[in-house]
């Protein structure tokens, strides 16, 4: 006999951290959990987008090509910015990307508070347009009403997704891994060729799904928390 119940299961793993970009037709509000923006130069390269590899020249302080494919293909790089956050509504903890001139409102927060945990931004594309410019707006809430979850290490979160291997990591970074940081215990060069390009299959996910629970318009970040305007 089949075994019924009224309870949907409960979430017994997580499946690690999914990037989440601003959709053109709504916004993303969020709660950021880390303590300071991240920063990498990007490439959009062989369909999807990966780190720029650039090695740094210790003799003249310049910045070598040297094995990042992208260069060497006369690709130009773009800096993108990541902070991991929480969704208002769906209480997903996913890592936020955006330009780096997009990024300038929660680089000027932090300069402001010392620390971006517990910033809640309104991400927006006015235009509605792939691609189009983004709008950040910040606010602040008060901590002491709500547990947030801990952050993520970013670059070891990043690292996985991105499939790279961790021999080029510095040793403190590889430290305090995230359980939630993870992949499929593959081969790395498999990981890292798939012919679809795509995640490992622990990682894909629909790249609507995060934007299909999301009700449209802006909502009130965690029910009764006040929100009060960011000092500029």
């Amino acid at each position: 006999m089949p075994t019924w119940s009224n309870q949907l299961p409960t979430k017994k793993k997580h499946m690690g951290f999914d990037i989440i970009r601003t959709p053109q037709s709504r916004p993303i509000q969020a709660i950021i959990t880390c303590d300071d923006i991240l920063v990498c130069d990007t490439h959009f390269w062989g369909g999807r987008t990966l780190p720029c590899e650039r090695k740094h020249q210790e003799q003249d302080g310049t910045l070598s090509a040297g094995n990042c494919s992208a260069c060497n293909g006369s690709v130009p790089f773009r800096s993108h910015v990541y902070v991991s956050a929480i969704d208002c509504k769906s209480r997903d903890h996913f890592i936020f990307e955006c330009t780096a001139f997009a990024a300038k409102p929660l680089s000027e927060y932090r300069e402001a508070t010392g620390t971006l945990r517990g910033c809640v931004f309104h991400a927006i594309r006015p235009k509605g347009q792939p691609n189009s410019r983004v709008v950040i707006e910040t606010n602040t809430m008060n901590l002491t009403k709500i547990k947030l979850a801990d952050p993520p290490n970013l670059k070891l979160a990043l690292t996985t997704i991105w499939r790279l291997p961790l021999t080029g990591m510095a040793i403190e970074d590889q430290r305090g891994r995230h359980p939630e940081a993870h992949t499929v215990k593959k081969p790395l060069d498999r990981m890292r060729n798939q012919p679809d390009n795509q995640p490992d299959h622990q990682h894909r996910r629909a790249d609507d799904q995060h934007e299909r629970h999301r009700p449209a318009g802006k909502i009130d970040c965690l029910g009764s928390i006040h929100l009060c305007r960011t000092p500029r």
